[in-house]
């Protein structure tokens, strides 16, 4: 699947049928695109769990009401403030550690796609629960997480706004011909 195709299909999923864990190629997708994806001044200050014991995800289950279905893995998108500060500066620490993991969700969301498996992004969960929990450091914050499997129903279609109403050229409001 090329990428504008998975752009366009990708929907999120929150049924998933029990299949098992994912296969070693999605792991190896999941980490490429985390090693892959770019990050702002080159902080690189995030760090990413990848959760398949399901006794693990019973447990973040209980702390995160936006997390649906029961995924074969869940994954946790964490930054650093501090080492985004020291790093980047204070547009870091502010911004662009959260720019830099929604790259990566974006990848992960894709790539995964790509290979079948069904996502959804889940941004409703304790954090403070979950830090505990995957025995985060004391510096690093939780801030996405990531449900994974296979697909229980086909997700609903998207309707888009028509692209007069969302893109611009040169100045706002102005409709390319």
């Amino acid at each position: 699947m090329d990428v504008l195709e998975a752009i366009k299909t990708r929907r999120s999923s929150r049924s998933f049928a029990e299949r098992g864990g994912l296969p070693i190629e999605v792991v190896d997708s999941i980490e490429q695109s985390i090693l892959h994806s770019p990050s702002g001044s080159n902080a690189q200050e995030s760090h990413f769990l990848i959760v398949q014991n399901k006794e693990q995800i019973k447990r973040i289950k209980r702390f995160s009401p936006g997390l649906s279905g029961d995924p074969a893995a869940v994954i946790v998108l964490c930054s650093n403030p501090a080492e985004a500060l020291h790093k980047g500066g204070k547009d870091s620490e502010e911004v662009l550690r959260f720019v830099n993991l929604g790259i990566v969700a974006a990848y992960i969301l894709l790539s995964t796609h790509s290979l079948g498996i069904g996502n959804c992004p889940v941004r409703s969960f304790h954090k403070k629960a979950i830090k505990e929990l995957l025995a985060l450091p004391h510096e690093m914050e939780p801030e996405l997480l990531i449900s994974l499997g296979y697909s229980k129903e086909s997700p609903r279609k998207k309707k888009n706004r028509a692209k007069e109403e969302v893109i611009s050229f040169d100045r706002y409001g102005n409709i390319q011909k």
